[in-house]
């Protein structure tokens, strides 16, 4: 499966949806109003047509936002090496609607 930004810059493939896509409503995530499907480095090719993705490190510095820097879609985030594990969580808004509609959507209070 292969999802990408608005303008088709940034591309993430893989080979299944997410079992299910995370919610969290943290200061940052409500924000930027994304769906997280979780996946492991090894589950995810990242590309890009034009330009690399550009990204926003902030507080604990555990985690990288990747977002197009042409039509500024926020396309995923990495793990940083403060982070135990390693995760590529992919802003599953960018799948197809019907797609989207299939997968469980779990609540994260990460405000809390």
């Amino acid at each position: 499966m292969e999802i990408t930004c608005h303008c088709g810059n940034v591309k993430l493939s893989m080979a299944r949806p997410p079992a299910e896509v995370g919610k969290c409503n943290c200061s940052i995530c409500r924000r930027y109003a994304a769906l997280w499907g979780y996946y492991s480095p090894e589950e995810v090719e990242i590309g890009f047509e034009k330009e690399k993705s550009v990204f926003y490190i902030w507080g604990d510095r555990e985690l990288e936002f990747h977002r197009c820097n042409l039509c500024g879609c926020v396309t995923h985030y990495v793990t940083t090496p403060k982070c135990p594990g390693e995760i590529v969580a992919i802003n599953m808004n960018m799948a197809p609607l019907d797609v989207l509609a299939t997968i469980p959507v779990r609540e994260i209070h990460g405000a809390d």
